[in-house]
């Protein structure tokens, strides 16, 4: 819960330093309300679908966010991912300034091209991106090995989750590796969940 609070601060901090959104009205700015009613706290993991879905309550009544507030949504989270990529990894947003993002936003940011994930931009690899993007592993589905009595079931059940969720050739001493990126991000999601 702390967490979830400590990342609702984070965006509202982004929106009101970043994004310039009024420190006096922030609780009634209409992204704030938006994002809100939404149960938006992770806003790294928003696709341009989400933004153009959001709502928000406007005289008692659920309307549409207004697009310019869409648009600033949707070149906040370019302007994210843009730096994560060329940082190779996740920023911490509140250490960019207003002018950094509206450069960005006014020179680089096309609003005609899809949002891309910073870890799928990374990548050329057509395999990898494809996996990313078309495959959801859930570390939640395999379960955890506790005693070495039960090593028997808990190998059956680790084999089907692998096959579930296609990734039984990490465990396949004969398998050779054909696209490298893709085998190191599967191989990388493996261990997490161990």
């Amino acid at each position: 819960m702390e967490e979830k609070k400590a990342d609702k601060d984070r965006l509202l901090t982004a929106l009101i330093n970043v994004c310039e959104a009024p420190h006096a009205r922030y609780k009634d700015h209409p992204i704030v309300l938006a994002l809100k009613h939404n149960g938006i706290t992770h806003f790294i993991h928003m696709t341009a679908a989400d933004v153009d879905a959001l709502q928000c309550q406007k005289s008692g009544t659920l309307v549409p966010l207004e697009l310019n507030f869409k648009m600033i949504l949707r070149a906040f989270l370019a302007f994210y991912h843009h730096e994560s990529h060329k940082k190779h990894g996740g920023v911490n947003i509140l250490e960019s300034t207003p002018g950094h993002f509206k450069n960005f936003r006014n020179s680089e940011h096309d609003l005609t091209k899809e949002i891309t994930h910073w870890g799928l931009a990374i990548s050329k690899n057509q395999g990898l991106t494809d996996w990313n993007k078309l495959v959801k592993p859930s570390a939640q589905d395999f379960k955890p090995y506790r005693e070495a009595n039960n090593w028997v079931d808990y190998k059956e059940v680790f084999m089907i989750t692998l096959e579930a969720q296609n990734l039984t050739h990490l465990v396949d001493p004969s398998y050779v590796v054909i696209d490298v990126d893709l085998h190191k991000a599967q191989q990388k999601f493996l261990y997490k969940v161990l």
